[in-house]
């Protein structure tokens, strides 16, 4: 076999097998032809933080968000809009009146815009969610809670800080989705795995530490948008 040949052979050998190494994806499709949407939150959900606090925000009518069908790239990256992709971005605008428990202390809280980026996994209506754009920001009068922005080791790896996260089981209700958000394992934290958290403050008793949490509890639907 010619040097030339072999050369070739050898290169889509590793193509091939580049491409099996690769995190298999399914993908989502608008089905008004539209890249955007409305989110109707349905439950909100609580966020349990292992050093000692949890937060819940129990109006759901109070919650305001919005779903941009994506193409592929880095979670903290903007990616173009489309009508058929394998990222689905839900941006939380509003979380309504919030209140969080410190220690046993339960005080008033405020929430700040979060996005996250959901990944459609091949073969299982099932995703995984990471920290997208923005890291999400917990405010009270004793502590600041910061959840960041999702760190990838590598470009569509799944794997990292509060990337990855699981699971998300998904279901399609007419030309809408359905989706329950059961987060309790996943991404690779200083602490663990799980959804990555700091918590800071001069007179808070979870003041310089960081750790894991979970998110559950958490259903909504997306209008005009379904996993195909």
């Amino acid at each position: 076999m010619s040097r030339l040949k072999m050369l070739s052979v050898l290169s889509g050998m590793i193509a091939v097998l580049a491409l099996s190494a690769a995190p298999a994806y399914a993908l989502w499709e608008s089905t008004n032809g539209s890249t955007r949407g409305t989110v109707h939150v349905l439950t909100p959900g609580e966020f349990t933080y292992e050093t000692g606090a949890s937060v819940k925000c129990p109006n759901a009518a109070e919650i305001k968000a919005q779903w941009i069908l994506e193409g592929a790239g880095q979670i903290k990256e903007q990616q173009k809009a489309t009508t058929k992709g394998p990222h689905l971005q839900l941006q939380v605008k509003s979380w309504g009146k919030c209140e969080a428990t410190v220690k046993g202390t339960t005080v008033a809280a405020t929430v700040g815009e979060c996005d996250f980026r959901l990944v459609q996994q091949a073969g299982v209506f099932t995703a995984t969610g990471g920290v997208s754009t923005m890291p999400c920001v917990i405010k009270t009068s004793i502590c600041l809670i910061q959840v960041p922005v999702g760190m990838e080791k590598s470009q569509n790896s799944g794997t990292g800080i509060n990337v990855g996260l699981k699971t998300v089981e998904l279901s399609n209700v007419g030309s809408n989705q359905l989706d329950k958000a059961k987060i309790t394992e996943g991404g690779e934290g200083q602490l663990g795995t799980g959804i990555f958290a700091q918590s800071s403050g001069a007179f808070c008793p979870l003041a310089a530490s960081s750790g894991t949490g979970t998110l559950t509890g958490l259903e909504f639907e997306a209008e005009g948008v379904k996993a195909v």
